[in-house]
């Protein structure tokens, strides 16, 4: 019998070493060992303590990321045929699309509340409401609820109308999908109030842009018309202002402006520029003026009026003015004349004080002389 070739030692530690690394490396969380064959994770299966005890473990492997980790891929079934988001409440649909919407107390155990809780574990932020209307198996999953396993099984829905035991089906899901975020055609989801007060605003804005469009095509058929004054980049008018050191010219940059924006625009200019802009500006409106005379027929008719205003207001001051004269003079004729009468009264009345002790001596005198007689 010939003799059995046998493996240097050299070669048996280096087969030893590869065994024992191979052995300690980490084994991915989706080769560990799974004790029901992961009929667990599938939806709407429930889950024990061991389950979740599992899974927090996973959980703890895994690294952990900036947001919430994605949700469970739902079985696209729904029990309703129309749901609408109102207010903090959900309305439903449950017998049929034509129905009436009616107020979701609960479905399988679960209210509003603790399927919005349970959407938020998965998935982003944003999606709490889309994800509670196009995924519930997923929600009820992630909240630890009962969920069917099969379509056309039934599920509990209790609503403001009373119990109901829903069919959930594909069907169902799909016609909720398209309508739900139109709110189904529920009488609680339309606002007419709010729909006068979007169409009227639209309305406001269409004719905004009706009116721009037609006044630019104008413009750029016939030409716009130069400003009559210098004007700022915004189109108001330039000013004259004391001289101010601290500012710049916005054409030229020289420092100290003696013309300002009339309105709050930081709109300087220095004299010179000032000068060049009004040349310009009244260079255009000339070309203009040529171009349509009867545009400066209409400003010479507009200057005439603007006029004979001004002067009819000076007239009438003027004539105020005489008035309160004219009033003045016979105010003053008249105090004079009062204070005349009240000095000749005053005179007349010192006359006569003055005259009764006179008459009163003249009286004691007759009276002394007779007593003198009989005596």
């Amino acid at each position: 019998m010939p003799p059995v070739a046998t493996p240097p030692r050299r070669s048996m530690r280096l087969l030893h070493a590869a065994a024992v690394a191979a052995a300690m490396l980490p084994v991915p969380v989706s080769a560990q060992m799974n004790t029901d064959g992961g009929r667990s994770e599938l939806p709407g299966m429930k889950q024990d303590m061991f389950d979740r005890a599992q899974r927090q473990k996973r959980g703890g492997e895994q690294r952990m990321g900036r947001g919430p980790p994605e949700c469970p891929k739902s079985d696209k079934m729904s029990p309703f045929w129309g749901l609408a988001f109102v207010s903090g409440e959900v309305f439903i649909k449950v017998n049929s699309s034509s129905d009436k919407c009616s107020k979701l107390l609960s479905v399988g155990g679960a209210n509003y509340t603790q399927l919005t809780n349970a959407s938020r574990t998965c998935g982003p932020a944003g999606e709490v409401k889309k994800r509670i209307a196009e995924d519930l198996s997923a929600v009820f999953f992630q909240g630890g609820f009962d969920w069917v396993k099969h379509d056309g099984e039934t599920i509990e829905v209790i609503t403001e109308d009373g119990t109901f035991e829903a069919i959930v089906s594909e069907e169902k899901w799909a016609e909720q999908s398209q309508c739900w975020a139109r709110g189904c055609e529920c009488e609680q989801a339309k606002n007419p109030v709010g729909k006068a007060i979007l169409l009227t605003l639209l309305a406001i804005a269409v004719g905004g842009v009706m009116f721009d469009s037609l006044k630019l095509s104008y413009e750029k058929f016939k030409g716009k018309k130069p400003p009559k004054h210098v004007e700022c980049r915004r189109g108001h008018r330039v000013e004259e202002v004391k001289f101010t050191r601290t500012h710049y010219c916005d054409i030229c940059g020289k420092q100290g402006i003696n013309y300002q924006c009339s309105v709050s625009c930081p709109y300087d200019l220095c004299k010179d520029c000032y000068k060049g802009a009004k040349k310009k500006m009244k260079d255009a409106l000339q070309a203009w003026y040529d171009k349509h005379p009867e545009e400066k027929a209409k400003d010479e008719e507009k200057k005439k009026e603007k006029k004979k205003k001004k002067d009819g207001t000076s007239e009438a001051e003027d004539s105020d003015g005489d008035k309160s004269n004219k009033d003045g003079k016979a105010e003053s004729e008249a105090d004079s004349t009062t204070k005349a009468e009240s000095e000749a009264e005053g005179g007349k009345e010192s006359k006569a004080d003055s005259s009764k002790p006179d008459e009163e001596t003249d009286k004691e005198a007759k009276e002394g002389e007779a007593a003198g007689e009989e005596s």
